[in-house]
C-alpha cells in the first residue's frame, strides 16, 4: 500500500468513526471551531454529560485544518486515550497538561494563550470549577485577542456558572440513540452573541464492548 492509499484509508476510518453532527442552520452561530473562536465558553453537565465527546469534535475540527490545540486537565480525571484515537484524534499532535488545581490550570492556559499559537484550548475543570475572577478576566481577554476558542468543561448544575464573563454557556447531555450509538446534545443557556436556547446534536459510537 502506497502513502496515498494509506492516507485515504486513514481519512476514511476517521470519517466513518467520527460524529454525525447537526445544528439549527437558522441560528447565526453554531458549535464549530470558527464560530467559537475568540470566546470563553463553559460546557457543563451532570452524570449523563456528553461534554468530553462534544469537545472531541472541536479537537477533530482543529486537527483536520492543521490548527494547534491543547487539552488541560486536573489530576483527578482525564479522557481515555483509545476512545479519542478511535474518534480520529491524532494523540501525538495533542499536547495534554495535568494541573493539580483550577488556578494552576488557568495559569497554564494563560501561558498557552499568550503564545498566540493555539486555535483551541480545552480546560477540563471537572467538579472543581472555581476559577478566580482575575484568571477568568485574563483568559477572556487573551482568547479574544488571539482569536482562540477556550472551552471550559465543568461537572456542575445549571445555576453554578463560572461567572458572568462566560461568553457562552451550554448544558450537555447524553442518551442512547441505538445499539452502541449515543445522542450527544447540548443546549445553549447563555450566548452573548445570539439568543440562548439553540441546540446542537452529534451521534457518537460507544467504546468497544459497550452494549
Amino acid at each position: 500500500m502506497n502513502s496515498q492509499d494509506l492516507a485515504s484509508k486513514i481519512k476514511g476510518v476517521r470519517v466513518a468513526s467520527q460524529l454525525l453532527a447537526t445544528h439549527d442552520t437558522s441560528t447565526p452561530h453554531a458549535w464549530t471551531l470558527d464560530a467559537l473562536a475568540g470566546r470563553f465558553v463553559e460546557l457543563f453537565g451532570g452524570a449523563a454529560t456528553s461534554a468530553l465527546s462534544i469537545a472531541t469534535s472541536l479537537v477533530y475540527q482543529a486537527q483536520c485544518s492543521d490548527q494547534p490545540c491543547a487539552w488541560i486537565a486536573n489530576t483527578h480525571s482525564i479522557f481515555y486515550p483509545p476512545d479519542f484515537a478511535a474518534s480520529g484524534i491524532d494523540l501525538d499532535a495533542l499536547p495534554v497538561i495535568r494541573a493539580p488545581d483550577p488556578t494552576r490550570a488557568a495559569r497554564v492556559s494563560d501561558m498557552l494563550l499568550k503564545s498566540g499559537g493555539f486555535a483551541l484550548i480545552v480546560l477540563d475543570l471537572g467538579s472543581h470549577h472555581q476559577l478566580p475572577m482575575a484568571c477568568q478576566t485574563r483568559l477572556t481577554g487573551l482568547a479574544k485577542h488571539h482569536h482562540t476558542a477556550v472551552i471550559c468543561l465543568t461537572r456542575v448544575n445549571k445555576r453554578s456558572s463560572l461567572s458572568s464573563l462566560v461568553s457562552m454557556r451550554a448544558e450537555s447531555q447524553r442518551s442512547r440513540h441505538q445499539f452502541n450509538q449515543f445522542d450527544c446534545a447540548l443546549t445553549v443557556t447563555k450566548d452573548k452573541q445570539s439568543r440562548p436556547g439553540w441546540q446542537h446534536k452529534e451521534v457518537h459510537c460507544g467504546p468497544d464492548g459497550l452494549c
